[in-house]
């Protein structure tokens, strides 16, 4: 023993190399050996799917949408190792078409198979986003079709929402999300439509839909940089606090008019499809899941109630239009998806958040720290039915203004936001 230690002595280096080697190796063993049986487990519980009878006959057809750029290529090998087997051995009949560049989502969903059961969104929020402003665009603002989400990109908003803030960033969450689908339970979820205001061109450009939010100023540009100081390891996310170019000096300046949320009025609920009554005669036939009426007015229907009638509902706020200046760093809309946001379901709206101004780099780096950690630092937050956004901000030659949505990066403009209800179905653990 004596001479084991004054060999680890003298080769202290050698000895620390192979002691770091052997936790790796014992590390990535426990970890492979926990993935095996796991998958083990689930395939089991796929196959117990698959071997119900089906009782039209007909096995659920699904289409996957694969984006194989996701998360710097790795989302087709994550596809190919924890999500395609669970879905062959649950007897659905799968489809998967890999987009080929950007945009190339809404043209799928464009000339999709109208005997699709499912659409599967395999990526991260902007090939989400794509999906949605395709089946919005293409179908109608009440999707019909149920919608799953494999969180396969580098953000992956709604998944966190549904499968967990740690969950769905690791192998355990694409699994959780690939049974979610197989087994079948969906719940409705809230989306937002944007329209360009003032446009000068010929034709106009259509509406982008999303189901996250909208990012403009300072900690936007925080959350875009953190991927270039990947060399960095866990102090990389930290590095856009002190590298931030003259992100600091820029502020975010405009005009925002608004109204209130509703929860379903004269006034309002004509542009809400999710309140939108049936015609008696319709209801007697029979409601199929993808009838356009709220999940409220179904649940009251299926205990015998009376639906509740909008057309007779009056709401004097719900058309008054109110208006703020805002001057600050940074703001941002979200929707009840966030995961970092519990907005109240029962008036269905967005959350305009505004963060106080940061001036100094130790302001930056205290507010950054708590942002990066804990969420947005926010000195006031206004409900919102719906708002326009008509920024001021002074223009340079060669510096252009960009805000996200869904994380997906656009040119700012004058724009109007507008809350769509129970517009998306999604599958759900």
């Amino acid at each position: 023993m004596k001479k084991l230690f004054g060999t680890l002595r003298n080769h202290w280096k050698k000895s620390t190399l192979g002691v770091a080697v052997l936790a790796y190796g014992i590390n990535y063993g426990l970890n492979s050996f926990e993935l095996g049986s796991m998958m083990r487990t689930v395939c089991a519980e796929a196959v117990k799917h698959g071997d119900r009878p089906i009782s039209d006959g007909k096995p659920r057809r699904i289409t996957v949408i694969l984006n194989p750029a996701s998360n710097n290529r790795k989302s087709k090998k994550n596809f190919e190792n924890y999500c395609a087997p669970l879905l062959y051995l649950s007897g659905v009949y799968v489809s998967v078409i890999e987009t080929e560049r950007e945009g190339h989502g809404r043209d799928i969903i464009k000339k999709i198979d109208p005997k699709t059961d499912a659409v599967i969104v395999a990526g991260g929020d902007g090939t989400l986003s794509e999906i949605i402003t395709g089946l919005m665009r293409y179908k109608g603002e009440l999707c019909k079709i149920p919608i799953g989400v494999l969180p396969l990109g580098k953000t992956n908003t709604l998944a966190k929402r549904l499968y967990g803030v740690e969950d769905c960033v690791s192998y355990t969450g694409m699994v959780n999300a690939t049974m979610a689908i197989i087994k079948g339970n969906t719940k409705t979820i809230d989306a937002f439509r944007i329209e360009l205001l003032q446009s000068t061109e010929v034709e106009a450009r259509p509406p982008v839909y999303g189901v996250s939010g909208i990012e403009w100023g300072l900690w936007r540009h925080v959350k875009k940089q953190k991927d270039a100081f990947w060399y960095l390891g866990p102090f990389g996310k930290y590095a856009p606090l002190i590298f931030h170019g003259n992100a600091l000096e820029k502020e975010v300046t405009a005009k925002v008019r608004y109204t209130k949320p509703c929860s379903g009025c004269s006034d309002c609920y004509s542009q809400r499809p999710d309140l939108m009554l049936q015609s008696s005669s319709q209801q007697q036939v029979g409601s199929r899941w993808w009838n356009v009426l709220s999940l409220k007015n179904r649940r009251l229907q299926n205990q015998g109630m009376q639906a509740v009638d909008y057309s007779k509902i009056t709401n004097p706020e719900c058309s008054r239009i109110e208006e703020i200046s805002v001057k600050t760093s940074d703001l941002s809309v979200v929707t009840s998806n966030d995961p970092f946001v519990d907005l109240n379901k029962e008036k269905p709206h967005l959350l305009l958040s505004i963060a106080p101004k940061t001036k100094y780099q130790g302001q930056l780096l205290f507010d950054g720290y708590k942002f990066l950690n804990e969420g947005k630092p926010s000195i006031g937050k206004i409900e919102m039915k719906q708002l326009e956004i008509r920024p001021e901000t002074a223009k340079t030659e060669g510096d252009e203004e960009n805000l996200s949505i869904d994380n997906e990066d656009f040119e700012v403009r004058p724009i109007r936001v507008t809350v769509l209800p129970n517009a998306v179905n999604v599958f759900c653990p």
